[in-house]
């Protein structure tokens, strides 16, 4: 088992109905890199849990602790809302798109001494 922001991890509250659309988008995501590392999937359920986490709206997908919008790590709100969105091709999503976890992936995750 990971740690809190170690690895990839889709973090999520209960109440949020896009998740299960992230985790398969992450799904195919790691599968179109030749990722074989498990995503870890944790759910949201205090506050103490959204400071540990960086967490501030659900469904969200963290490497290592960085949240793979780059607009989301700008801010330093935490909390526990549902609904984020995600902006993709000028369209507003309710998970983030293939492609943006693919690039975040790539940036954030295949490193020389990461890749497999």
């Amino acid at each position: 088992m990971n740690q809190p922001n170690e690895g990839i991890e889709l973090l999520y509250t209960r109440d949020c109905q896009a998740w299960p659309e992230a985790y398969e988008n992450l799904k195919t995501a790691l599968q179109e890199l030749g990722i074989t590392d498990e995503p870890q999937l944790v759910v949201m359920d205090t506050m103490d849990q959204a400071e540990e986490y960086n967490f501030f709206a659900s469904p969200s997908i963290h490497i290592d602790g960085v949240d793979i919008d780059p607009h989301a790590r700008r801010t330093g709100k935490r909390g526990l809302g549902t609904g984020r969105p995600y902006f993709a091709d000028g369209r507003a999503l309710v998970a983030p798109a293939i492609n943006m976890i693919k690039q975040a992936l790539e940036e954030l995750y295949l490193t020389p001494e990461k890749s497999n």
